[in-house]
């Protein structure tokens, strides 16, 4: 029997296997604070300047992938929500510091361009769950 972790009920929110994918989670998120408030003449930044994609998509895929992060991490559908939800507060609350880093720019845009990719992630990891336990029972 392995141990697991609960959360207000008998049904486990986080098994102690996912506990890599719970340490993804928490490293994601400290990617994306740290990626955030960086000065734009960082070297970090620079390079990230330089890829051969938009910063818009880049904004987009890191929402996406911190909203579906939640889903494969908790186990318990709404808790999942929150959580997700939680990095579009999260999106919002980097914006607005990036007004207070040098170099870096204030944009309404990008919070909505980080809250759409948090929406795709939830649909994704909604129908992700839905067809999982399809596909392992046939």
């Amino acid at each position: 029997m392995r141990p697991e972790i609960t959360f207000l009920s008998s049904r486990p929110v986080i098994p102690m296997s996912s506990r890599l994918l719970y340490l993804l989670c928490i490293l994601s998120v400290l990617l994306v604070i740290t990626g955030s408030l960086l000065p734009a003449s960082s070297p970090v930044i620079r390079a990230i300047g330089r890829l051969p994609v938009s910063q818009k998509v880049l904004h987009f895929c890191g929402y996406t992938w911190l909203a579906l992060l939640a889903f494969l991490t908790i186990k318990r559908r709404s808790i999942a929500v929150q959580a997700a939800l939680a990095m579009m507060l999260l999106g919002v609350a980097l914006e607005f510091g990036q007004k207070l880093v040098p170099g870096r720019d204030f944009e309404v845009r990008d919070m909505f361009i980080n809250g759409f990719g948090v929406l795709t992630g939830i649909a994704i990891g909604i129908l992700g769950r839905r067809i999982v336990p399809a596909v392992s029972s046939s």
